[in-house]
């Protein structure tokens, strides 16, 4: 079981489960951070590791789908 802890405005509070995995089969660490309004959470949250994520930006992790989104959008080579 994994337990992280999440921020409530400015309360926090711990959510324990089952150790997610990043596609690749590394423990997950962050969550994809593209915005998705239809998901409840707002977000992609696919579970990833430090090695798969992108960070177009502080805090912000990017899924490898939604990374190759990001750069396409912004007229950026893909990444290889």
């Amino acid at each position: 079981m994994v337990c992280r802890q999440i921020k409530i405005g400015d309360a926090s509070a711990f959510v324990c489960g089952p150790a997610r995995r990043c596609r690749c089969g590394r423990p997950a660490t962050k969550e994809c951070d593209w915005k998705v309004p239809a998901r409840k959470s707002g977000t992609c949250d696919a579970p990833l590791c430090d090695s798969c994520a992108t960070a177009p930006a502080p805090e912000k992790d990017l899924c490898p789908r939604h990374a190759e989104e990001w750069r396409r959008r912004r007229g950026l080579s893909p990444l290889a």
